[in-house]
């Protein structure tokens, strides 16, 4: 059963059309990463008794691009089934006032239709350098030149909503990620062109919140991000 159907059966009709009442006016962004997001959501279901045995099972649900796209659908106010939502996709923002948001962008990649670090009481949330670890980098100073890194550090996402759409839900959940990025320049010292991907993985972490189960929760899985693009990514550079 997938979150959004799992979600509806569980939820009062009074939290099925949320929408922000301070959502910002639709808007560009022009450096950003593609966004891939895989994971499972393990959680405790209500005990039963087989004959003399009583039994404690688990669900498992899915929660990936569909899914978040059709929940940040329905904190906004929007429908999934027209455009520009129809065809929207995830992206990570990495121009100036966006600095690192997880975004909802139509199928040009530069509208944003959605901010989903927006609202104290429903957010997503991706920290791909939390905590700094080993690195490898070179620097080529001349014109034409460039400057590449590799990172091998902590990143985590969170996905908190406070009754805004669903009942309480609330991941916090850490991994390993590997992250690299490139800025050139030409041979007049411009920047010409940049790329990066990151890749992080989050094995099982343990009490999590999900529907108002309590804590009894686990979460995997594992986020990944490329982009490339023109000029500057003052982001990272």
């Amino acid at each position: 059963m997938r979150l959004m159907k799992l979600a509806s059966l569980a939820m009062m009709a009074t939290f099925m059309l949320g929408a922000y009442s301070a959502r910002a006016a639709i808007t560009t962004v022009t450096n950003y990463s593609k966004l891939s997001v895989s994971g499972t959501v393990i959680t405790n279901a209500a005990s039963f008794w087989k004959g003399n045995i009583e039994k404690y099972p688990t669900g498992k649900y899915k929660i990936g691009n569909k899914q978040l796209l059709d929940l940040f659908a329905h904190w906004d106010g929007a429908s999934r089934t027209t455009e520009p939502w129809k065809s929207a996709r995830l992206v990570v923002g990495w121009s100036q006032g966006w600095d690192g948001d997880v975004l909802v962008v139509d199928k040009t990649g530069t509208n944003v239709l959605f901010d989903a670090d927006y609202n104290m009481d429903a957010y997503f949330y991706v920290d791909f350098s939390d905590e700094n670890g080993a690195y490898n980098q070179t620097y080529k100073d001349t014109s034409p030149g460039y400057w590449t890194w590799t990172d091998w550090n902590t990143a985590y996402f969170e996905l908190f909503d406070d009754y805004y759409y669903l009942p309480y839900t609330y991941f916090q959940v850490y991994g390993g990620n590997t992250q690299t990025f490139k800025q050139s320049w030409d041979r007049n010292g411009n920047y010409s062109t940049w790329s990066d991907s990151e890749s992080a993985k989050f094995p099982y972490n343990g009490d999590q919140y999900f529907l108002d189960y309590g804590s009894d929760t686990t979460v995997s899985g594992s986020i990944s991000t490329s982009g490339h693009g023109k000029g500057l990514n003052s982001y990272f550079y």
